[in-house]
């Protein structure tokens, strides 16, 4: 086979060397009301280069146990274009428009997307890498005038022995689930089950069913559950006919 050919049939199957930027925000996510309607997020370049940076407020809800993001005009952003130097922070500030008063949270995203910049380093770059631009998003939670928080838990186990930990939030807010654990008798922990990003927030009137391993569900005696108000233990004394089975 010519040496060009194989020269290029290697390029084609090697995997491409990914290169991003190093960026942080703190905090997470941001929590609004009609009595403190602003806040600041810290961008912070951990990197070696500028990193210029685009914000924009959606709207953020959910059909179906689909995410939907939508425009608004009820946050306000600035700067709306940045540029964070290395080892630098930028404060983004944020401003509630909207003053009336809510029966129900209102949910937004603040989406922070990395714009491309020519660098230094792009000049001596290898064939073959790929520059990955960064895109991150800030949840912001705006309380309604009464803040309501009810959760129904309900325990059931699958055909397979799997433990259903179903919860429905019957409240105005959302309820965050960072973590189940599974423990026995005396409190030890025989299983774990982590959420993270948007699928660990349950919005008023969800339901979620969280699946936990079965091998170790016999011994189990309860579920501690991780949430963004605490702890809380649900008992499993009280299981559902073993034979029932959720997808």
């Amino acid at each position: 086979m010519n040496r060009w050919i194989l020269l290029l049939v290697f390029a084609l199957c090697s995997p491409l060397a990914a290169r991003a930027s190093d960026v942080t925000l703190m905090p997470v996510n941001v929590r609004l009301d009609r009595n403190n309607d602003r806040a600041t997020v810290q961008v912070v370049n951990n990197g070696a280069e500028p990193v210029m940076m685009q914000a924009d407020a959606i709207s953020w809800t959910r059909v179906n146990g689909v995410d939907q993001d939508g425009p608004t005009t009820d946050l306000i952003v600035n700067p709306p274009v940045f540029t964070v130097q290395p080892g630098q922070t930028q404060v983004l500030r944020l401003g509630l428009r909207r003053n009336q008063e809510l029966q129900q949270e209102g949910t937004y995203r603040i989406v922070l997307r990395e714009v491309p910049i020519p660098r230094a380093a792009d000049s001596a770059q290898v064939s073959g890498s790929v520059r990955v631009l960064v895109t991150m998003r800030v949840p912001v939670f705006v309380a309604p005038a009464q803040v309501k928080r009810s959760e129904q838990w309900k325990v059931s186990r699958a055909s397979n022995g799997d433990l259903l930990a179903e919860v429905s939030n019957q409240g105005n807010v959302h309820l965050k689930i960072a973590e189940l654990r599974l423990q026995g008798e005396g409190g030890e922990a025989l299983a774990a089950l982590t959420q993270k990003g948007s699928t660990s927030v349950i919005f008023p009137g969800e339901q979620r069913v969280f699946r936990l391993p079965g091998n170790t569900a016999v011994a189990a005696a309860r579920v501690q559950v991780q949430t963004d108000e605490g702890v809380r233990m649900v008992a499993l004394n009280d299981l559902a006919d073993p034979a029932r089975d959720r997808p």
